[in-house]
């Protein structure tokens, strides 16, 4: 899903997302159940895009775009569908701090590590402010 070379992301053959890929672009690919663009008018726009599926994975995402530019990407590898049957104890401190050590074998898996490269870099993290695990993408 995602190239180590570009940090390209495929979600199929024909759909992949670049950095600097403008709104626009992702939105034509039509990706996920939903699509949410939010426009916080400093120059930064932010597009939700829930439960999209890539083989096995159901992934939640979110672009981060910079004078309509893509720059960052928020992603998560959800255990089951955003929207779907679950308790508050499976998004809690302990369930997110549990998921951390999944989410940083999945970037290995797809990347070989965690860290910079020429195109960015991806880490998996822990927030301490929002009370999840997640991974972030940012491009250079």
């Amino acid at each position: 899903m995602i190239n180590p070379r570009t940090g390209h992301l495929l979600f199929a053959p024909s759909q992949c997302v670049r950095a600097g890929d403008s709104v626009e672009a992702v939105l034509a690919l039509g990706l996920g159940e939903t699509n949410d663009v939010n426009d916080v008018h400093t120059g930064w726009s932010w597009l939700r895009v829930p439960n999209v599926r890539v083989g096995n994975d159901s992934l939640s995402l979110v672009f981060g775009f910079h004078h309509n530019r893509l720059q960052m990407v928020l992603l998560d590898v959800l255990p089951a569908l955003v929207g779907t049957a679950s308790t508050e104890a499976a998004w809690s401190e302990q369930a997110a701090l549990q998921r951390l050590p999944a989410l940083q074998h999945w970037v290995r898996s797809e990347v070989g590590r965690e860290g910079q490269f020429p195109w960015g870099s991806i880490t998996a993290d822990y927030d301490f402010k929002n009370v999840t695990s997640g991974i972030t993408i940012r491009y250079a």
